[in-house]
């Protein structure tokens, strides 16, 4: 009786723990907010979001550069005034929560140009593309060609460019420098 009675009690508490469980989890924490923050709502009509298997991607990859650049273009034209086409001095640096190396281009001559020389080394290092001074799908499409299959992302360089004291590129960012 009282090894039943327990076993009651055992079942009710646990019962009303996994009703009340959304209620009792704690909410989001933000550790960082900037001011600037914008709703991602505007960006999502453009994200079609499939699941697929490695036999599907091989064999539908220009659909999907196409579909990218899509979303891309959406984005264009980025111009960011800070940085323009240059020599980079090396730089010593730490960035242990880096997770992949960035490098940074434009579509200009000289991006082109250290794209076709250091294209091998992006694809070892796994690096992800950041263009900072794209203005038509047409260049944007030329920087997929020479990049393929790294990822790009055609974004704004000015707080970059502030936070690590740049004025040119392209460059290479990774967990402990910037170079050319």
């Amino acid at each position: 009786m009282i090894a039943m009675s327990h076993v009651k009690k055992t079942v009710f508490v646990m019962t009303l723990t996994i009703l009340h469980a959304p209620h009792i989890m704690a909410e989001p924490v933000v550790i960082f907010d900037n001011g600037k923050t914008q709703p991602l709502a505007a960006y999502l009509p453009a994200v079609k979001p499939t699941v697929q298997t490695a036999f599907e991607v091989t064999t539908t990859a220009t659909v999907l550069n196409a579909e990218h650049l899509q979303v891309l273009s959406q984005s264009l034209p980025v111009i960011t005034p800070e940085l323009t086409p240059g020599n980079v001095a090396p730089k010593t640096l730490s960035i242990p929560y880096l997770e992949r190396p960035v490098f940074i281009i434009g579509a200009d001559a000289l991006s082109l140009q250290w794209l076709q020389q250091h294209r091998e080394r992006l694809n070892t290092l796994h690096a992800v593309g950041w263009v900072v001074n794209v203005e038509t799908v047409a260049q944007l499409k030329q920087l997929k060609q020479q990049t393929t299959p790294l990822e790009l992302v055609a974004l704004s360089g000015s707080e970059l460019a502030q936070q690590f004291g740049l004025d040119h590129y392209p460059a290479l960012i990774s967990t402990n420098r910037i170079e050319q």
